[in-house]
């Protein structure tokens, strides 16, 4: 009987151990096993289908790199409906998910549905992002400049955004950008073809002074589609005040679009950032910010904005210091103006003050 009872119980460890062991290779996802969600993610319904892809996506990363193998097969599906959850579960998983380019790079040919093709696009961007320069990376970069002149547009949107992700080794690029940030469609609104140019212009503004030879574009867009792509001061800033003309018609377009803060107020805030960026340079911006801070205050103005006119006065430095008074004025201010947070305003009057040390030589600029 003792010896039944020893058996019985090494029956039931051992149970539990291979149970185990099935656990680890079919893990548990919302309840269900990977398998489950895999299965689903094949199904026919697309209800189905993409309440499997949300959980695979949102798997923990201690099961993402046993799961990716098993995405890379789906990739290889005869079905097309397939590969596109597929492709978007592996770029939400990142560098990890390596492995998978070889597979990925299939799906941007022509042959394949319009949303694979983003969604390969996408998730070569996400894996790849700030990639060092490689045979593999160049590979990349040349089927997604191919992708660039897809006749979809969400396909081309998608592969110059992947080139901005990658970042400067992706510069190759650059040159078949151009009929991207001019994209929209013949005798319709110039706004049509949007998504694409602000997608292109971000990508330009990540391979920072790589791209000086589009800086006269982005200003020229700069002063056109300003109010919709704040993506466009941004990639001035990042690369760089390379002739004289950048900052005075940057501060041109500031001063056009005047002191009511509640339209384009990303875009502006960028171009603001771009000025302090460019230090000594951004000189002729020091009388429009002197006048701004002696003016009233403009619609929705807020605190954040001021403590930026001061972070660009102190880029320049003692040059700057026909703004010292205006810039006095406001480091000594005591009331809240209506609206501003006051820790927001305590914030903006310590920068002012550090602004005004600057000014009169007192610190170094940064």
């Amino acid at each position: 009987m003792k010896r039944w009872v020893i058996l019985a119980s090494l029956a039931v460890l051992a149970a539990f151990a291979g149970a185990g062991f099935a656990g680890e290779d079919d893990p548990k996802l919302k309840g269900k096993p990977l398998s489950h969600w895999l299965t689903k993610l094949e199904d026919k319904n697309r209800g189905f289908q993409m309440r499997a892809a949300r959980v695979i996506e949102n798997a923990p990363k201690e099961l993402q790199p046993k799961i990716i193998p098993k995405l890379i097969e789906l990739l290889k599906s005869e079905r097309e409906n397939t590969k596109f959850p597929a492709a978007q579960a592996l770029g939400k998983y990142g560098p990890i998910a390596k492995d998978a380019v070889p597979h990925l790079l299939p799906m941007l040919e022509g042959t394949q549905y319009e949303r694979n093709r983003t969604s390969a696009a996408v998730a070569l961007g996400l894996i790849l992002k700030d990639s060092e320069s490689s045979e593999q990376i160049d590979k990349v970069v040349a089927a997604l400049i191919k992708g660039m002149k897809d006749q979809y547009s969400d396909v081309r949107r998608e592969c110059a955004r992947a080139c901005g992700m990658i970042g400067p080794a992706a510069k190759a690029f650059l040159p078949g950008v151009v009929p991207l940030l001019q994209e929209h469609k013949p005798g319709v609104d110039k706004y049509e073809g949007y998504p694409v140019r602000l997608a292109a212009a971000w990508a330009v503004g990540r391979m920072g002074p790589l791209a000086k030879v589009h800086i006269d574009r982005m200003i020229a867009m700069l002063h056109v589609d300003g109010r919709v792509n704040p993506y466009v001061a941004e990639a001035i800033g990042h690369i760089g005040a390379v002739h004289e003309n950048v900052v005075p018609n940057m501060v041109d377009w500031l001063e056009k679009m005047g002191r009511d803060w509640r339209g384009n107020r990303e875009t502006r805030m960028n171009a603001w950032v771009a000025l302090e960026k460019f230090g000594e340079k951004s000189l002729t911006a020091v009388p429009l910010i002197a006048r701004y801070l002696r003016e009233k205050m403009g619609n929705s103005e807020t605190p954040e904005l001021y403590t930026q006119w001061f972070k660009i006065l102190k880029a320049i430095g003692p040059k700057a210091k026909e703004a010292l008074p205006e810039v006095q004025e406001w480091a000594g201010k005591k009331d809240v103006p209506r609206g501003w947070d006051k820790t927001k305003f305590e914030e903006m009057k310590k920068a002012a003050a550090e602004t005004a040390a600057a000014l009169e030589g007192k610190t170094k600029t940064e």
